[in-house]
Formats: structure tokens, sequence, C-alpha cells
């Protein structure tokens, strides 16, 4: 399973939490090109700040576009 649909998995399964907040606002920062807290990372458990680093990677590959439309599409809680 590839990074990006394990973070779409991840914030799915648990959408009210720290880490599923700070993947949104990661995703949100990446796909519009805004800036984005690096700190908010150091919050994040072990997996989770893995996970994050992993995405980064994936998404300067930039091969998941049908993924990350997904993501862009999921509800935003905070709303």
């Amino acid at each position: 399973m590839n990074n990006l649909k394990k973070l779409e998995k991840r914030i799915l399964k648990t959408p009210d939490d720290l880490a599923s907040q700070v993947f949104r606002e990661l995703i949100k920062a990446l796909d519009q090109k805004e800036c984005f807290n690096l700190a908010t990372i150091y919050d994040l458990d072990y997996d989770d700040f893995q996970l994050v680093l992993d995405v980064l990677k994936d998404w300067r590959l930039d091969r998941y576009a049908k993924t990350r439309k997904r993501l862009k599409a999921l509800p935003d809680t905070q709303e």
C-alpha cells in the first residue's frame, strides 16, 4: 500500500484526533503550496511521524494524482 493511501486510511479511521488534523493541514499546505509548521509533526507518535516523512517523499515524486484528489476531498471536521 502506498503512503498516501495509508494516510487516507489513517485520517478516515480517526478523523478527530491530533494526527489526523496535522495530516489534513499538511495535505492542504502541500496541495496549495502554503506554509506548514513542521514543529507540529513532533507532537505525533513515531509511526505517524514516519508516515509524514514518507508522504513528503512520495508527494515530491508526484506520482499519486488520483489519491491526492481523494485526500483533498476528505471532509474537514474543523469547519
